[in-house]
């Protein structure tokens, strides 16, 4: 069996990981554990100048913050890796650039695991219709079964 875990640093994916570690610990699963770093471009966007002309982050890389925030993915990976370890289980990371509800989706797709767990912010009704959810959007795009954990 194999269980992918999509985390990101949140009490909800916290919460993910030891669910899944107590589903997959009788099992003998293995865990996929997913980490999903937003491209700069999604924190900043892009503003019309008076020229008329649009300029975004992608005309102004900064490598050094990027690469912050690609090692900060790399330890939470590490630390939910130490944590198979300690319960136990065989697990292996990946690491991945994107928006987080469709790379989950990918992924999925590409390990094909019996079971895909994944935190919820626990938003309301009209802050998922204003906000989206990454949680809402995969249980209906998936292949694969879902497990939100609050």
């Amino acid at each position: 069996m194999k269980f992918l875990v999509a985390i990101d640093g949140s009490q909800a994916g916290e919460h993910a990981l030891d669910k899944a570690l107590a589903l997959a610990a009788p099992l003998k699963a293995e865990i996929v554990l997913l980490t999903v770093v937003e491209p700069l471009s999604s924190y900043v966007p892009e503003v019309m100048l008076p020229t008329g002309d649009w300029v975004g982050w992608r005309g102004l890389p900064d490598v050094e913050l990027e690469r912050k925030i690609l090692s900060a993915g790399q330890a939470l990976l590490q630390k939910a890796q130490d944590t198979c370890q300690s319960a136990q289980l065989e697990s292996r990371t990946r690491l991945e650039t994107g928006q987080p509800r469709d790379v989950i989706c990918y992924v999925a797709k590409e390990e094909s695991p019996d079971l895909l767990v994944l935190g919820s912010r626990g938003l309301g009704s009209i802050e998922r219709l204003m906000l989206g959810s990454v949680s809402d959007y995969v249980v209906h795009h998936c292949v694969s079964p879902v497990l939100i954990v609050r």
